[in-house]
């Protein structure tokens, strides 16, 4: 964008956000580096990443709460270096809730159009009428005159996320907005909630360190590891296709299995080795590790297709079972191979107990391979069956809070 083009007074509606090249050092510590991306009018960006990825520091410097480093962020067409906090329309839901101690519910709720910067623009019908309506979508209409104090946990994060969302800003950002309710109100609330901002001509950012739950509600999906954007793309795409190990650990529950196999060169041909034990593998997937050209590889499949006691399976490798969880639809299995832990997810009638020993199928059509020494995935490997790929983050995500 041309800087003649950004208007510097005011942010407009129905305009979207943009980053360019934005950077944030806290002493020595780089908290974001070189983050760059936009967002348009209506979209739900879902920012994901472990404790520590940078997330937060994200949401303050658009909110103006902290100053870049460099780099510049604009939004509505407004560069908002040149905005005090105040004017830049932004409605942030903070991961600390910062509640008003002293006022109940209702009125924590009603605070931000009350405030001098709404002045005149709602009157006490509509601001009655907007906050009640946000009470009742989250289950807390009946909690309107407690205080803060009185209130749970996951009650008061409920207030801070009402408080959010009866604004009306150009850019809303919830940080964690979910993250201490229990599994199904979040299940429940995080539909709830997507299919209210889409209807809206708002950008939001979803801050969380949940991956699935990110994918479950958002257009597109950026994975900022280590204060670095690793990965930009669909919910699809991303869990699909990730771009490298570390974003592969974070995808799925349980996540994707990550073995380290070895490529030996015996006298009787190519074997294929993982912690020292042989894998029984096909021609067809050996073709596919020799295709690589490296003799390191590290395997990448997900539970729900890893097999135990598949005699057909293409690619088999001796363990001994290691923890037996049931968790209703299905039972998760762990087995151990010298060291290295694989899951597997069971029908809920799978019997076996702890310390037999089991052959695992490794589901080839669903194996992605990384480089073991980087992490990154390696492009040009995928299996036949990759762009078949299935993915429902809200299916993955209940079972697992089953």
């Amino acid at each position: 964008m041309k800087a003649s083009s950004v208007q510097k007074t005011s942010v407009q509606p129905g305009k979207g956000l943009r980053l360019e090249g934005v950077s944030k050092c806290f002493d020595e510590v780089q908290a974001l580096s070189d983050v760059s991306f936009s967002a348009e009018p209506g979209e739900i960006i879902a920012i994901c990443g472990p404790s520590g990825a940078g997330k937060s520091t994200l949401g303050r410097l658009i909110s103006g709460l902290d100053i870049p480093d460099s780099g510049s962020v604009q939004l509505g067409g407004a560069l908002l270096s040149e905005l005090p906090p105040q004017q830049r329309r932004v409605a942030h839901m903070f991961e600390s809730l910062a509640l008003y101690p002293t006022l109940d519910v209702f009125s924590n709720v009603a605070s931000p159009l009350r405030a001098p910067s709404h002045r005149g623009m709602f009157n006490r019908a509509q601001i009655s009428d907007q906050v009640e309506s946000i009470l009742h979508m989250m289950d807390i209409a009946h909690l309107s005159k407690r205080r803060p104090s009185e209130l749970s946990g996951g009650q008061k994060q409920r207030v801070a996320l009402c408080r959010t969302l009866v604004q009306s800003p150009t850019l809303f950002i919830l940080d964690e907005p979910i993250g201490h309710l229990d599994a199904k109100l979040r299940h429940r609330l995080r539909g709830e909630i997507s299919r209210r901002q889409r209807r809206l001509n708002q950008v939001t950012l979803w801050l969380t360190p949940d991956t699935l739950e990110g994918m479950a509600v958002a257009d597109r999906v950026i994975m900022l590891i280590d204060g670095k954007i690793q990965q930009v793309g669909t919910s699809r795409e991303v869990y699909a296709a990730p771009a490298n190990t570390t974003i592969a650990r974070l995808l799925g529950d349980p996540a994707m299995n990550l073995i380290d196999v070895w490529l030996k060169k015996e006298s009787d041909g190519l074997k294929v080795l993982c912690n020292g034990e042989r894998m029984q593998v096909s021609e067809p997937f050996l073709s596919r590790l020799k295709a690589t050209g490296q003799l390191h590889v590290t395997l990448g499949f997900p539970p729900l297709h890893t097999g135990l006691n598949e005699t057909s399976a293409a690619a088999k490798l001796r363990g001994e079972i290691y923890t037996i969880e049931p968790f209703g639809k299905y039972t998760l299995v762990t087995a151990e191979v010298n060291g290295v832990y694989v899951k597997a997810k069971m029908p809920s009638g799978f019997q076996s107990s702890v310390g037999s020993h089991v052959q695992i199928g490794i589901p080839v059509d669903h194996v992605l391979l990384f480089d073991q020494k980087s992490g990154e995935l390696l492009n040009g490997t995928f299996p036949q069956s990759h762009n078949n790929e299935v993915f429902e983050p809200n299916t993955i995500h209940s079972e697992a809070s089953m």
